[in-house]
């Protein structure tokens, strides 16, 4: 979270998912929210730059979430998991718990401790359990079949959960975690973070739905995105959107909150099918960020034109700069938490509208200097699908490719506008037309 002068913390994309939910939807079915602060959000500086790079807090947050599920679960109900950045990491890893020994039943959870420890080490050879008989005698390793099967035997756990959603906002790191080279020679990453290299942030076919905005701006190396690969076989219905803006714009949390409307509206309209919200909820945060245009003396800013902050900054430098890859990302090695060669594949990626437009209408650039451009697409080529007369183009992105090739081209579709981000998007007339008009008839306008 930001801190606006003398106001309350400037809420994440989180918090604010949380408060837009109905506690009661109009069937009578009760929508239950855990909201946990993120790490790394609170105390001094220094406090949240550690506490968001290195894995302290983790673990914590993960059991804590994970047990509040076990203790409110009733069969029937649907599970739903939000986070952002360090929470995006916590999200999926309980997920990826859930789908490894299901929901721990009430005679289960006085062992969650020491399940916990050998499922997070279930696929370390060396790992020797401090307590091997418990939960069970003669317990085998966790990745073991047979394992979550003595649970159930024993009824101490409840096999095939399903998960609705997870839903996350700029996942990044191999574990969820900034790499820092200046924090692992002080030692504050390597110590405490091998373990998380076990756990199980990958889709399984217990996760019903999976979606992840992501940042086409950040620069910060140790900030390089989580982005999420079907596996073979794998039924999950998945989608990933690169949107303009750095980490936060995309979570959530700073003073001009305009790029964060639309990544928050794009995950609402992914999930509008399966929970109700709070009516207008989206237009009343585009209300509140008008308000503040107004009372820090800024003209309207149209939609897609929101402030992109600095994020490379500070203590953040010393991690170095990168640009970010989309359609372009490898698999990571488990081992040591680094990229290999082999591509990702299936990863149904999308870049967002909003993206066209800041480019083509040339849009303010980071901290509003200069005409916007993204490095990130760079490699891409805008291209348009031609409809027909009564139906708008399709836009795409095509890589630019310098070598020939008998093959297909590497492209990525824009995402569609859903009916909740058609709404915002109306707000903003002159961006509704430019957004469904012709190409020819719009290129070229000054905003």
């Amino acid at each position: 979270m930001g801190l606006s002068k003398g106001k309350l913390p400037i809420p994440s994309n989180v918090t604010r998912i949380s408060e837009a939910i109905k506690p009661v939807s109009s069937r009578g079915i009760q929508q239950v929210i855990f909201y946990q602060a993120g790490i790394g959000s609170t105390g001094n500086f220094l406090n949240r730059v550690i506490g968001g790079a290195t894995a302290e807090g983790l673990s914590t947050n993960i059991r804590d979430g994970y047990s509040f599920i076990c203790n409110n679960y009733s069969t029937g109900d649907e599970i739903f998991l939000f986070g952002f950045s360090r929470g995006a990491f916590t999200a999926r890893s309980i997920a990826g718990l859930i789908a490894g020994v299901g929901l721990l039943t009430k005679a289960g959870l006085p062992y969650l401790a020491e399940i916990f420890k050998d499922f997070e080490n279930r696929e370390n050879p060396n790992y020797r359990p401090a307590n091997p008989d418990s939960p069970f005698p003669n317990k085998p390793s966790a990745s073991d079949p047979r394992y979550e099967k003595e649970l159930e035997k024993r009824d101490l756990s409840r096999l095939d959960i399903d998960i609705k959603v997870v839903g996350v906002w700029d996942t990044v790191g191999s574990l969820g975690i900034p790499r820092i080279e200046w924090l692992e020679r002080l030692h504050l990453q390597t110590r405490s973070t091998k373990e998380y290299l076990f756990y199980d942030t990958n889709l399984n076919n217990r996760i019903e739905n999976a979606f992840q905005a992501l940042a086409l701006d950040e620069h910060r190396a140790s900030f390089s995105p989580s982005v999420w690969e079907k596996p073979r076989n794998n039924t999950t219905n998945l989608r990933q959107v690169w949107c303009p803006g750095v980490h936060q714009n995309i979570g959530g949390g700073y003073n001009d909150q305009g790029q964060a409307n639309i990544t928050l509206a794009w995950m609402m309209a992914q999930v509008e099918p399966f929970l109700e919200f709070e009516d207008d909820y989206i237009l009343d945060q585009y209300d509140q960020t008008e308000a503040y245009y107004k009372e820090s003396g800024q003209k309207k800013r149209p939609w897609s034109f929101g402030k992109i902050y600095r994020s490379m900054t500070g203590i953040y430098i010393l991690g170095g700069r990168t640009t970010r890859t989309p359609g372009l990302y490898c698999q990571v090695d488990q081992d040591s938490g680094k990229p290999t060669s082999k591509s990702l594949r299936d990863t149904h990626e999308y870049v967002h509208p909003s993206a066209r437009s800041r480019i083509v209408l040339r849009g303010p650039g980071v901290e509003d200097k200069g005409k916007y451009g993204c490095e990130a697409l760079d490699p891409y080529k805008l291209k348009y699908i031609d409809e027909t007369a009564d139906k708008r183009p399709t836009a795409f992105w095509e890589l630019r490719s310098r070598r020939k090739s008998s093959g297909p081209r590497k492209e990525l579709p824009e995402s569609p506008l859903w009916t909740l981000e058609r709404e915002l998007l109306r707000e903003s007339s002159r961006m509704y037309d430019f957004i469904y008009g012709k190409p020819q008839d719009s290129q070229q306008r000054q905003y």
